[in-house]
């Protein structure tokens, strides 16, 4: 898929119809990254009843190109790297909208001070990330490339950073000092993984600039993720429903669960409204 550059988006009214957000690994793929057809079919028959679907992810802008291609979208929009990057899909094309870019600098030496051997990334947008050593295959969407020295990482603004090691998570109230937005990943094993990004930054403060865009009411709203990632999403949305793999916090969070992601509980979720507009 075609990556292009910062346009003026053109405003459409999608009155009457839902912005549905959609989270994608462990909503719409399972852990292989499979995304079954049941859920191809039902994403396919809620653009067909005239909704907005929008994928809000922590995935890089390279790492959701595969899912568009799998879901079969030729329009809407993409939520990347937690809300740090918004992108319109235009057939065959990603144009981005906005990408919200931050000093990581102060944060990641902090972490590199405080936890030996840790791996730090700063994401390079449309191609991979800058880190200090290789992550293991499939934690890093795009390219991996391994700077010489670790100021290296942070000697330009960057849309995302990670911090992964065990016990990371511990730095996480730490690292907000430096004035970031640091959320928990669950990427592999829990407590090891922080994403970092510009302060006040999450997939529900993207989405709502893409909801006023699109003109969608708030009430006409729905969210469904299954990540801690998710929380401010379920915030923003009028209806908010945790997949039935999500943590306990997060299923409590919702105002509904759905199956889980081997029952297909986003399918469910997509069929309620295929015929509402």
């Amino acid at each position: 898929m075609e990556l292009m550059p910062t346009s003026r988006p053109t405003a459409s009214t999608a009155t009457g119809s839902y912005l549905v957000a959609l989270d994608i690994d462990g909503t719409l793929a399972d852990p292989t990254g499979h995304i079954p057809d049941a859920t191809v079919a039902a994403v396919q028959s809620a653009l067909a009843a005239g909704h907005q679907v929008v994928l809000a992810t922590g995935r890089s802008l390279v790492g959701v190109a595969p899912i568009i291609k799998r879901l079969g979208l030729r329009r809407g929009h993409v939520i990347c790297s937690n809300g740090a990057v918004t992108a319109r899909i235009s057939g065959r094309r990603l144009i981005i909208e906005d990408a919200v870019r931050f000093d990581a600098g102060p944060a990641l030496q902090r972490a590199s001070d405080a936890i030996p051997d840790v791996l730090l990334a700063t994401e390079v947008l449309g191609k991979g990330y800058l880190v200090n050593a290789r992550f293991s295959d499939g934690l890093l969407n795009g390219r991996q490339h391994v700077v010489r020295h670790e100021h290296d990482l942070w000697a330009a603004p960057t849309t995302r950073a990670v911090v992964h090691a065990p016990g990371a998570a511990r730095l996480a109230r730490e690292l907000r000092w430096f004035d970031v937005t640091v959320t928990p990943g669950s990427t592999s094993e829990p407590g090891d993984w922080l994403d970092v990004t510009a302060p006040d930054l999450s997939k529900a403060s993207a989405l709502e600039a893409v909801r006023r865009r699109l003109r969608v009411a708030p009430e006409h709203t729905i969210a469904v993720g299954d990540g801690h990632n998710d929380l401010p999403m379920f915030e923003w949305a009028a209806r908010a429903v945790a997949m039935g793999n999500a943590p306990a916090d997060v299923q409590a969070a919702a105002g509904e669960v759905c199956g889980s992601i081997t029952e297909h509980g986003v399918v469910d979720v997509l069929r309620s409204i295929a015929g509402v507009r």
